[in-house]
């Protein structure tokens, strides 16, 4: 699977080909410095990378079959590690990623997206059509305030 748009290609990649970009972005000065997550390695994990016309990862994205617990006889899809390099943030990327997610979850005959969001990412998931759920909490690897964010596909 391959998407692009302009001068930015989306691909499929490996597990341990988005740790490095998870970590430079989700993980900038913290003590834990955990990027694996548990279903990385998973068949049914999907994990889209971005790409400059340099070949540059600027953009991760992983997806993983997981229920969502409010409704769980949907086909759900969980994102994970959605990250985009620093100097590219602002510019779209994690929108294409987004739409790249959403375009393999729609084949793949997923009934919701859900994710983790970190509260300070909450409009740009709610402009992209995620609606935000739940009491907030407190994520246990980053200690930073999250709450649920959803998108329903049928």
């Amino acid at each position: 699977m391959t998407y692009f748009r302009g001068d930015i290609y989306i691909r499929a990649m490996n597990y341990l080909e988005v740790r490095p970009l998870r970590l430079e972005v989700l993980r900038a000065g913290m003590a834990n410095q955990t990027v694996e997550f548990d279903g990385d390695d998973e068949v049914t994990t999907v994990h889209l990378g971005a790409f400059d016309q340099s070949d540059n990862n600027i953009g991760v994205s992983s997806w993983m079959q997981r229920a969502f617990q409010p409704e769980p006889d949907l086909k759900a899809v969980q994102l994970r590690g959605m990250a985009t390099a620093t100097h590219r943030q602002g510019h779209g990327i994690g929108g294409l990623l987004l739409d790249a997610g959403l375009k393999n979850a729609q084949e793949n005959g997923f009934d919701v997206i859900w994710a983790n969001a970190r509260d300070a990412a909450l409009n740009f998931y709610n402009r992209h059509g995620y609606i935000t759920v739940g009491e907030g909490f407190i994520e246990t690897v980053t200690q930073l305030p999250h709450h649920k964010v959803v998108k329903y596909l049928r």
